[in-house]
């Protein structure tokens, strides 16, 4: 396995002047950088991939579904716009080399609602139908598309592994596939071996964090039951560490990151990444 580190553990949003920071997380030993896309405007492809050659790390291309970015939506304006993110999403993918565009694709995160089973199989309907398109037009640009569970306080439409199988399903693309992130599974998942294991070949990417949001290896995540469970699919791929800084005014009062979890975000990334090589190395 390849371990990389996310942007939003230090800032939101990523610019491509951030050179710096790429420069930091190149230093520190990661093998690739997970580019969380705020607004494609903020990234230039052309610009950033000759830096990410020199410094000898990959990339991973994150979505921001927020707002109208909404592919179970009705409304056709708010669909085109929708759909030229993901494009542009898609082309950056392409541009920085990245296999995977990962991110929770099939609908906007937070809906503080309770609503209709009628309701939600219609925008369930919508999202799988329009996934189908942004699929095809990822397999154009030779990227795999990963749906991203979330957990019950971010979506009411895919929580867990076996929700997502059933929109894999509908959607039925060899370009879609399943990203977890630990996170979101330590609240939705009963049995962290038995969901990867069910995701199975389908897993195109994980991300990790502890229980709380802090650093790997810091919480109450079972992190053995994930092990055993990528072993058992053959899972060599890359694993990101995923938070958010404080520092980040607008980002973490979205997602209530209001403390700290260690010292400074370096710190934070140092001890993830070193939990993470002693998790995988061989018993």
């Amino acid at each position: 396995m390849q371990f990389g580190a996310s942007t939003w553990l230090w800032t939101s949003p990523f610019t491509s002047d951030q050179t710096a920071l790429l420069e930091t997380i190149a230093r520190m030993g990661f093998d690739f950088v997970e580019l969380p896309v705020e607004d494609p405007a903020h990234i230039d492809a052309a610009r950033l991939r000759p830096v990410l050659k020199d410094l000898g790390l990959e990339a991973v291309i994150c979505t921001a579904v927020v707002g109208e970015r909404d592919l179970s939506t009705q409304d056709p304006q708010t669909l085109a716009r929708a759909m030229d993110y993901f494009s542009a999403c898609l082309a950056l993918a392409e541009g920085l080399g990245s296999q995977v565009l990962a991110g929770p694709l099939y609908a906007p995160v937070g809906k503080p609602r309770l609503a209709s089973e009628a309701l939600r199989r219609g925008e369930w309907e919508r999202s799988a139908s329009n996934l189908n398109r942004l699929a095809g037009i990822a397999a154009e640009r030779g990227v795999k598309l990963g749906l991203e569970p979330l957990n019950r306080f971010e979506t009411d439409m895919i929580c867990t592994v076996s929700d997502a199988r059933r929109m894999l399903a509908d959607v039925n693309h060899p370009h879609l596939g399943i990203a977890l992130d630990s996170f979101h599974m330590n609240i939705e998942e009963v049995d962290f071996c038995a969901a990867v294991k069910q995701a199975g070949e389908q897993l195109v990417h994980v991300q990790v964090s502890d229980s709380h949001r802090g650093v790997p290896g810091e919480g109450n995540s079972d992190w053995a039951g994930l092990r055993e469970g990528l072993a058992a699919v053959g899972y060599d791929g890359k694993v990101s560490i995923e938070s958010f800084s404080p520092d980040a005014s607008s980002l973490a009062e979205a997602v209530c990151i209001w403390r700290r979890f260690a010292s400074s975000q370096d710190e934070f990334a140092r001890k993830g990444l070193e939990f993470l090589r002693r998790w995988a190395a061989p018993v």
